[in-house]
C-alpha cells in the first residue's frame, strides 16, 4: 500500500469514528496524526525489519495525511 492510500485508509477509519461529532474531518485527520506520531516514537520495525525504511514510510504517510 502506498503512503497515500495507508493515509487515506486510517483518515476514513478514524472519520467513522468521530462522523457524529462537531468538524469530523479535522477530528479524524489529527486522530490519524496522533496514531502515525506513536508508530514513530516507538520504532515499529517494517516486515523487512528496518527501522530506517519503516520510519521512512511512516513520514510519508503522515505528510500525506496533512494534505487530506
Amino acid at each position: 500500500m502506498t503512503p497515500k492510500e495507508k493515509a487515506q485508509e486510517l483518515d476514513n477509519r478514524f472519520y467513522e469514528l468521530v462522523a457524529d461529532t462537531p468538524d469530523p474531518d479535522w477530528r479524524a485527520k489529527q486522530g490519524a496524526l496522533i496514531a502515525i506520531d506513536e508508530i514513530l516514537s516507538m520504532g515499529i520495525m517494517s516486515d523487512s525489519g528496518d527501522w530506517r525504511m519503516a520510519k521512512s514510510y511512516w513520514e510519508e504517510v503522515k505528510q500525506e495525511i496533512e494534505k487530506l
